[in-house]
């Protein structure tokens, strides 16, 4: 009776790490947009925010018309 050897198999093993090492880029590069939107004072966010309210006052104050 002969024995084989099994050789590792490194080829499907360096897949799954590579695809381990593309969501960790793609976290640290989604979590550095969000700081970047969300940072200083007058951020996209902030100013986002401040649209929103002025439309919704307008809105408002369409709709309380006669």
């Amino acid at each position: 009776m002969s024995r084989r050897t099994v050789k590792p198999r490194t080829r499907h093993a360096s897949r799954r790490s590579q695809r381990g090492q593309a969501y960790a880029e793609y976290v640290v590069i989604v979590l550095l947009v969000v700081v970047v939107l969300i940072a200083g004072r007058s951020s996209v966010m902030a100013q986002l925010l401040a649209a929103f309210k002025s439309f919704y006052g307008a809105y408002s104050y369409a709709l309380s018309l006669p």
